[in-house]
Order: structure tokens, then sequence, then C-alpha cells
């Protein structure tokens, strides 16, 4: 049995959920960041339970916030999100860790070496786009190299 650690913003929820539905399959189960983080507890302390209960980390990004960098406006995917992505990579290393993209949104180039899942180029903030044939076989080919 795999188990994947699931984690997204809360505005994409329903895209997570999504994803869920669409890959769980024998063999293989999801412990979704809803499940997993204690209310009031740190999120360092919570991380570190997780990283034992799971055996790779699937980071939803999306469009959360905006700023500005070099005097242009740009999207930026949830801080939380990019930090459980570093925290799992420096756990599991980079086969394990994988993000998928729904929206458009910067990432700084040194990210660029991480194994990207292509979701889609919508978005919908509380809502979910359907999960695509090309997602579908990217998450499947990194799901068989583990």
């Amino acid at each position: 049995m795999i188990t994947v650690f699931i984690g997204s913003s809360a505005a994409a929820k329903s895209q997570a959920r999504a994803i869920i539905r669409a890959f769980t399959q024998p063999g293989l189960k999801f412990l979704p960041w809803w499940d997993a983080f204690t209310a009031g507890r740190t999120l360092l302390k919570d991380l570190d339970h997780i990283r034992g209960r799971v055996d790779a980390a699937l980071l939803v990004f999306s469009p959360e916030s905006s700023t500005r960098i070099r005097n242009k406006r740009h999207d930026l995917p949830n801080l939380n999100v990019l930090f459980e992505l570093g925290y799992f990579y420096g756990h599991f290393g980079e086969k394990r860790v994988a993000m998928i993209r729904y929206g458009d949104f910067y990432l700084p180039s040194d990210l660029g070496g991480y194994i990207h899942i292509a979701g889609s180029q919508s978005f919908r903030r509380g809502a979910a786009v359907p999960v695509g044939k090309r997602t579908e076989r990217e998450f499947r080919r990194w799901i068989e190299a583990l």
C-alpha cells in the first residue's frame, strides 16, 4: 500500500478532492491535509508526524495571492504549500515529491527541476476543474516510479 500526502490551499481543497477521487485505486490511498493537521498545533510538529505515515507527497499549487516582482504583478501559490513542498523534498528527496499545477502563477526558476504534473491552466477558487487525461498519465507515471 502506498500512502500519498496531498496538500493544497483551502481555496484549492475542491481540486484536491477531485484529484483524490480520480486517482484512488487499490494499493494507493491519500492522506489529505484536512485530515492530517491538528488545529492549534505547530505546523512543523504535524509535518514531522505526517511524514512517518506517508510514502510520498503531492502538492496542489494554484494562484493564492498577488505581489509585485521586478515591478510586474504576479500571482503566487499558497506559501504554506510551497513550504510543504520544501519540507517533504528535504525528507523524501526528489522522486517521492511532486507538484500539480492549476492556474497561472509565478514560481522561482529554482523549482524547475522538481517533478511537475500538468493540471490545468484553469483554476476556480473553491471549485474543481476536471482532471484531464494528461494529468492522469503523468500522475500514474510518477506513482509507478515510486
